[in-house]
């Protein structure tokens, strides 16, 4: 008897050039387009609340507030991205990065070691290229 049953998986990348190039420029380009979203919130909250206030001061209120909360939410993603492309650009040639976790799965079976079984494996990644698999 047999199950089959899923373990992490953590992809790591090995910092080149290129990798950190690549990914300085997803950064930015994540920053580049919540700013022109902020944008876009700042111009259709004046428009919209302007709308509310004469017709509904209450409605206007708490669509400001919804407003602000999501320009808040907005700005916390941005901030983020910002510590995240910082830390990017520290990043040592030859370095280790982790990108993401994924589940795989995996077959037990009566007498295996649970514990090897289920232990975290590591995909290493070089420029798109897997280059090591480690259990």
């Amino acid at each position: 008897m047999s199950l089959i049953v899923k373990r992490p998986v953590i992809l790591k990348n090995i910092v080149t050039e290129t990798f950190k190039k690549q990914l300085i420029e997803e950064l930015s380009a994540a920053i580049k387009q919540i700013d022109m979203h902020l944008e876009q919130m700042e111009f259709q909250m004046r428009r919209t609340i302007s709308e509310l206030e004469k017709s509904d001061p209450r409605r206007a209120r708490v669509a400001r507030e919804e407003m602000m909360l999501e320009r808040q939410r907005q700005e916390q993603i941005k901030h983020n991205l910002q510590k995240k492309l910082e830390e990017v650009s520290k990043l040592e040639i030859g370095s280790e990065f982790i990108t993401g976790t994924y589940d795989a799965p995996v077959k037990i079976e009566v007498g295996d070691n649970i514990r090897q079984k289920l232990s975290q494996a590591e995909i290493i990644v070089k420029d798109g290229i897997v280059v090591g698999i480690r259990e």
